[in-house]
């Protein structure tokens, strides 16, 4: 049985529009993974053991920046536990996706 030709246009309109959007969003999620394997390195360290919850704060804002996400100071939270160093933090991304679409994506990076 062969399908009319609209359908297959139409079929491959809607796979093209999907990968489209993939596209768009991976680049945002691939650097929220980056920046989560990051504060945990960044909790293990000497620095963040040895820094008070500030000092820790513009340890993960640096990476924030060199990083290009738009974490603000006051959305990082610091908790410590014996002996260990947590960080939690959120952020959001906006997408506009083909200058037709606005997303944000909220990301909520923490250390375990």
């Amino acid at each position: 049985m062969k399908l009319p030709l609209w359908r297959t246009i139409a079929g491959f309109s809607v796979l093209g529009s999907l990968v489209a959007v993939l596209l768009a969003l991976a680049p945002a999620y691939v650097s929220n993974t980056s920046f989560t394997r990051t504060l945990g390195e960044i909790a293990q360290s000497p620095q963040a053991k040895a820094a008070d919850d500030n000092g820790v704060r513009d340890l993960v804002m640096a990476q924030a920046k060199t990083s290009a996400l738009p974490v603000n100071f006051s959305d990082i939270k610091v908790s410590r536990s014996g002996g260990k160093v947590g960080i939690q933090l959120k952020y959001a991304v906006h997408i506009n996706i083909a200058g037709l679409y606005r997303v944000d994506l909220h990301f909520h990076p923490q250390t375990k």
